[in-house]
This record gives C-alpha cells, structure tokens and sequence, in this order.
C-alpha cells in the first residue's frame, strides 16, 4: 500500500514539474489568442502547486504564508489587471537566476558544470577536461544573461506577439542548437560523447546547482 502511494506521489511531482515545463508554449499560445489571463493564471497555479508540494514534502513552517502570498499574487492577478506584467517576469527571472547560478560557480574551486559532470562520469576530471568544463559554464552564463537582454529590450521595443516568438519559442532552439553543438566540441576537445539521459536525470534531481 505504502509503495502505492509513494509511485502515485511520484507522478504527481513528475506531472506537476512537466506543467512548468510546457508553460513557455501554453504562454506563447495563450498570447496569440489573446488570452494572457489564462497563461498568466496558468503559470501562478504551476508556481503554486510546485512550490508547496515541495514545502510539504519537507514539512516547512512556511507552508501557510506561501499559501497566503501565492492567493493574493493570484486575486492581484484578477482584481487589478496584472496578468500582463505576470507574463513578463518569467523569460526575465528564470535566466537571471541560471545566470546568476553558472556565472556564480565561477568563483568557486569548481564550476557548475564541472560538479555536474563528475556526477555523471562518477569520478574526478582531469585538468583539461576540468577546464573544458569551466569555460563552458561561463558560456551558457553569458547566454542567460543575454537571454535577459533580449527579454527586456523585446519587451520594451518589440510587439507582445514578436516578443513571445523570441522568449517562449526562439530561446529554446537557441539552447538546442548550442547544446547540440557542444556535443561535438566536447567529443573533439574532451574525446567523449555526451551521455543525454544521465545529463538530464543530472539536471532534474533535488539541488543539481550545488
């Protein structure tokens, strides 16, 4: 019964984290039919749901006051017209916050990526391969800080549709495309291939930024 439990509890975070994911579509979407309360509602209740499944699961004396911020986020939301300033937070907030987190291992013994990267290979890296991987964290730094640039010119300069073509859609080939690419550098520089499945469960695990 127990075992039960605990595969439904695991879908549900699966499911409720798979919702954030998607958000920049259902954003992009929402904006070209011109229904922002709906995106922007959309991504209060994913934030919400995450966020205290994640409380809950450690039992944190702020449960309650997370509940109260996120209703009144949401009833400023409707009351007083606040969807479309909403919608603008996130293409800026998440990429300050990687950037903020990448460029930020810089200054530590050992880069982001390269803690990352010993996780998946299970053991220590080599001064070339430690290098590699320092250099190409402050890369993807510099891309998140671009990233929010990007986001806050087009959302000055640009149209609401033109501005979320580039934040909900663009971004992401950008980020495949530079993926994709690294692959093959690093199987050129470092001589290995990158293994996608253990990067991604890598990624997806409790506190991969630390």
């Amino acid at each position: 019964m127990s075992s039960q439990i605990e595969k439904s509890d695991s879908v549900i975070q699966f499911l409720a984290k798979a919702s954030l994911l998607i958000y920049p579509l259902v954003a992009h979407i929402g904006i070209l039919a011109d229904r922002v309360l709906w995106a922007a509602g959309y991504l209060l209740i994913g934030v919400f749901i995450n966020g205290l499944m994640l409380l809950l699961s450690k039992h944190n004396a702020l449960t309650l006051g997370f509940i109260v911020l996120m209703s009144s986020l949401f009833y400023a939301l409707v009351s007083f017209d606040l969807y479309a300033f909403v919608i603008f937070l996130p293409p800026v907030l998440i990429p300050a916050w990687l950037a903020f987190v990448f460029i930020g291992s810089l200054f530590s013994e050992t880069a982001l990526i390269s803690k990352i990267a010993e996780r998946i290979d299970g053991e220590s890296l080599d001064q070339r391969h430690l290098r590699y991987t320092r250099q190409l964290t402050g890369l993807w730094g510099l891309v998140f800080v671009l990233m929010v640039c990007e986001a806050i010119v087009l959302a000055i300069w640009a149209s609401y549709e033109l501005w979320s073509w580039w934040v909900h859609i663009g971004n992401y080939f950008v980020i495949a495309i530079l993926f994709l690419g690294e692959m093959m550098v690093r199987k050129r520089i470092i001589g290995r291939r990158v293994q996608p499945g253990r990067m991604l469960k890598a990624f997806l695990r409790p506190g991969w930024h630390r």
